[in-house]
């Protein structure tokens, strides 16, 4: 991995001799600038978990992705900068499945041998920056607030604040795994006809004051200033927030075109 050229892709020009605000420094800029997006997976393409792949996409191509991609990114990155990690698997509440599979990678990172909960591909709800590992108490990044919770069956809950009331996101694991073991879920998750990611696209950033997100035709922006939302009535209006919000570019704009024709019939 070539470090300088990962720091100049999401923004970076130098990173503090402080390993703690090094990591929050890394976890702020990656999801401010690589986007959680599915789009490789609508173009058809096969979704690498190798870290040269993921680099030259990221990194080489200015695309985002998801989870196995982003994470796994990230844990290489940090691994070549020294720090102790532990790979982490779970499963996503946050969509409602009654029981979901495991689906969901995030790493927990270890700075003066306090644990951290790591994640940067989330999406709409991914965590801002390091969350300490502190069961039940409650932390503010910005506009959110998460919480980890420990669950009857051993699982961590990972939880956000909305509206007044906690909302579950994903339930993680309590031992960590292998990068290997990203290999069924990358699967399920990039080909399965019942994946969330092979039926619809979304794409998500955070910005300073919120986020903003792209789910099939609805574009939402959430700041300081409050919400809004825009409904997208052509596939070149996608196109075009792909590449202005996203910073997508060089996309196969055919296959694309193939896979979301549903949403402008």
């Amino acid at each position: 991995m070539d470090i300088d050229l990962f720091l100049e892709r999401i923004g970076v020009q130098s990173l503090p001799d402080s390993p703690l605000k090094r990591l929050q420094t890394l976890h702020r800029a990656m999801t401010k600038t690589v986007p959680f997006e599915n789009v490789a997976v609508l173009e058809g393409k096969n979704i690498s978990l190798e870290p040269s792949d993921i680099f030259a996409k990221v990194v080489g191509e200015g695309r985002g992705g998801y989870c196995f991609e982003l994470n796994g990114l990230l844990a290489h990155l940090l691994e070549r900068l020294g720090y102790k990690l532990e790979r982490l698997l779970g499963r996503v509440w946050a969509n409602g499945a009654p029981a979901p599979s495991l689906t969901h990678m995030t790493l927990r990172v270890f700075v003066e041998d306090r644990p951290y909960l790591c994640d940067v591909g989330f999406g709409g709800g991914t965590l801002r920056e390091p969350l300490p590992w502190s069961p039940g108490e409650a932390a503010v990044q910005g506009p959110d607030t998460f919480r980890l919770d420990a669950t009857d069956n051993g699982e961590t809950m990972l939880s956000r604040l909305a509206d007044g009331e906690w909302k579950n996101l994903y339930s993680l694991l309590p031992c960590p795994v292998r990068p290997q073991d990203y290999i069924p879920g990358n699967h399920y998750t990039s080909t399965h006809p019942n994946s969330y990611f092979t039926q619809s696209l979304v794409a998500a950033l955070t910005t300073d004051s919120g986020r903003k997100t792209l789910r099939d035709r609805l574009f939402r922006t959430v700041g300081a200033d409050g919400e809004t939302e825009r409904e997208l009535t052509t596939f070149d209006e996608v196109v075009q927030v792909l590449d202005q919000e996203f910073g997508l570019k060089s996309l196969d704009l055919a296959a694309l075109k193939s896979r979301l024709s549903h949403l402008f019939v």
